[in-house]
C-alpha cells in the first residue's frame, strides 16, 4: 500500500516507511529549495519549486525516510525571518530586481553608517553576497577597523540586522561556529565577529577562517558520547565580517581581507537605538533580501569581464557578479580594483616581502645565497628591516614594524618553504677548525614568481633582472653550493 505525500499542487507516490522528523535551515529537499522561516508566528518552510517559478510555504516535507521540518524560533541563534501571509504574497507576486535591492540597501547605510562611498557599496555586495551562497564559489571577509566610537561595530550591527542568517558575537567559540554552520547543508549563514582584534591568537579559529573562504571547506571534529564516538564534518564555508580595534597579524589571515578603515562620525540614526519604525523597514528589507534568494536560487552568476587573476579572482569576481547585470556594475568594479590594489600593498609590505628584497640583493650570479652574510645583513642596521638583534645569542632579531621574533631556524624555514630554496652543507676545515658550510640556491622560474607576487623593483644589476643565464643556467643554479660558514 502507498501513502500520498503532498508537495504543493503535486502527488507523489512513496513507500510506505516509519519517517523521522529532522530539522533543516534551508537547502534542497526533493523538488524544492527551502528556507525556514515564521509566517503568521508558526514555523513554516517558504518553499521555491525547482521545476517552475511558484513560491508556496509548508510546514513539512518528506523526503526518502526523513520528515523535514522547519527551523522553531527557540532553535535560531539569530533573529529568525518573520512574515505575515500577506506580506508573502506582496513579495513574491513579481520578481525583485537586483538593481532596486542596491538602491533600497544604499539608502539604508546612508542612514546608519558613515564612510566612504567606495565602502558603502562594500558593505551592499557583501550583503548580498550573503544571500547568494549557493551561487558562488569563493569570497573575501570584510574587515572594520578603528578606535571607539569610529562606527566600526555599527556596521557589524547593520549586518546583524541584514545579512543572511546572521550570527553576532565577541570572540564566538570555535564549538559555537561548528554547531552554528553544521554538518548539513553549505552557506547556512553568515558570522559576524567584533572586538576581533586578537583572533589570530586563537590558531584552530584562524587557520579555520583562512581555510573556508572557498566552497567546499570542512572541518572534522569529533563527537563523542557515553555510548559512541563519531566524526563530524562541519561545513565551514560562509561569509564572514569582523572588526576590531587593528587587523590581526597572520599574514594568511590579511590576505583575505578587505579592510576598512573607520573615522568618527555622526549618522542620521544610530543603529543600535533603533525607533519602531526603523526596525520594521529593517526587518522588510530583510525579508525581501531572502524573497530575492529564493528568487535567484537557479539562476547563475554571469562571469565578471573586469581584469582579475589567482587570488584576485577568488576574492572579487563573484563580488562583481552580482551586479553584472545593473547600472551599479561600475561601482562594484571600483570596489573590487580598490581592495585589490589595498591586498598588493599589504603583500608587499608584509614581513615576507622585506625578506625576499634582501635576498634578491644578496644573490650571487648563480642565483645562490650566503647564509651568513644574508642573516648579518638582514638583521644589522639594514634599512629595509629595523629591528633589534639579541645582543648575548645573536641568533633572535626583533623588527620594529612587525610583532613576529625572526630566528636563525625561522628564516631557514622562510627560505625553504616560502622562497623554495634549496639547502646546500658541506664541512670545510680552515685554520684546524672544522666549519659546517650552510647555503641556499634557486631557480630563475621560482624567483620571478616571487618578485611577481610581492611587487619588488629588481635592481639592474641583479642576477634576476639581466637574465644572462639560460636554460643550462638554471638548472646549474639549484646544484651550485656556495659556501657559507654557519658560526
Amino acid at each position: 500500500m502507498l501513502d500520498e505525500v503532498k508537495l504543493d499542487s503535486t502527488t507523489v507516490q512513496s513507500p510506505k516507511l516509519k519517517k523521522y522528523s529532522v530539522a533543516k535551515v534551508k537547502g534542497f529537499i526533493s523538488l524544492c529549495y527551502v528556507e525556514s522561516v515564521i509566517v503568521d508566528g508558526q514555523p513554516k518552510f517558504l518553499a521555491r519549486r525547482l521545476d517552475n517559478e511558484e513560491i508556496t510555504t509548508n510546514d513539512y516535507l518528506e523526503e526518502q525516510d526523513k520528515n523535514f521540518r522547519p527551523l522553531k524560533i527557540n532553535e535560531c541563534g539569530y533573529t529568525p525571518y518573520k512574515f505575515s501571509s500577506l506580506e508573502i504574497s506582496e513579495q513574491t507576486k513579481e520578481q525583485i530586481s537586483t538593481e532596486s535591492l542596491i538602491e533600497e540597501l544604499k539608502a539604508m547605510i546612508d542612514r546608519y553608517i558613515v564612510c566612504s562611498e567606495i565602502d558603502k557599496y562594500l558593505i551592499i555586495g557583501d550583503i548580498l553576497l550573503t544571500y547568494s551562497q549557493e551561487r558562488i564559489s569563493t569570497l573575501h571577509y570584510p574587515f572594520f577597523v578603528g578606535e571607539t566610537e569610529s562606527g566600526k561595530s555599527s556596521v557589524l550591527h547593520l549586518g546583524k540586522l541584514l545579512n543572511y542568517r546572521c550570527l553576532y558575537g565577541e570572540d564566538i567559540p570555535n564549538a559555537d561556529v561548528y554547531n552554528f554552520l553544521g554538518s548539513d547543508e553549505e552557506g547556512c549563514g553568515t558570522i559576524a565577529e567584533d572586538e576581533a582584534q586578537e583572533i589570530a591568537k586563537n590558531r584552530e579559529k584562524i587557520r579555520m577562517y583562512k581555510n573556508s573562504y572557498s566552497k567546499g571547506s570542512l572541518k572534522a571534529r569529533i563527537l563523542i558520547t557515553e555510548s559512541s564516538k563519531q566524526q563530524i564534518f562541519y561545513k565551514t564555508f560562509c561569509p564572514k565580517w569582523f572588526a576590531g580595534e587593528k587587523v590581526p597579524y597572520d599574514k594568511g589571515f590579511q590576505e583575505r581581507l578587505a579592510v576598512v578603515y573607520m573615522t568618527e562620525g555622526q549618522p542620521q540614526n544610530n543603529i543600535k537605538r533603533l525607533v519602531a519604525d526603523e526596525g520594521l523597514q529593517l526587518n522588510q528589507l530583510r525579508n525581501k533580501l531572502l524573497v530575492w534568494k529564493l528568487q535567484n536560487i537557479k539562476k547563475p552568476l554571469e562571469k565578471s569581464n573586469i581584469d582579475l587573476k589567482g587570488r584576485d579572482e577568488e576574492l572579487w569576481s563573484d563580488f562583481v557578479s552580482i551586479a553584472q547585470e545593473t547600472k551599479y556594475f561600475e561601482k562594484f568594479a571600483e570596489v573590487a580594483r580598490f581592495y585589490t590594489e589595498q591586498r598588493h600593498q599589504t603583500i608587499y609590505n608584509s614581513l615576507e616581502a622585506k625578506l625576499f628584497k634582501i635576498l634578491v640583493s644578496k644573490l650571487d650570479g648563480n642565483l645562490s645565497l650566503n647564509f651568513t652574510e644574508y642573516w648579518n645583513f638582514a638583521t644589522q642596521g639594514n634599512s629595509d628591516l629595523p629591528g633589534r638583534l639579541d645582543p648575548n645569542s645573536r641568533r633572535t632579531f626583533q623588527p620594529d614594524e612587525y610583532p613576529n621574533y625572526i630566528t636563525y631556524n625561522s628564516l631557514s624555514k622562510t627560505l625553504e618553504q616560502k622562497f623554495h630554496g634549496v639547502k646546500h652543507q658541506v664541512k670545510k676545515r680552515e685554520d684546524s677548525v672544522q666549519h659546517q658550510i650552510t647555503s641556499y640556491s634557486f631557480t630563475m622560474g621560482d624567483l620571478e614568481k616571487l618578485v611577481k607576487k610581492y611587487g619588488i623593483e629588481v635592481p639592474v644589476d641583479s642576477p634576476i633582472h639581466s637574465r644572462e643565464l639560460g636554460e643550462q643556467g638554471y638548472q646549474k643554479a639549484t646544484l651550485t653550493t656556495f659556501m657559507t660558514i654557519n658560526n
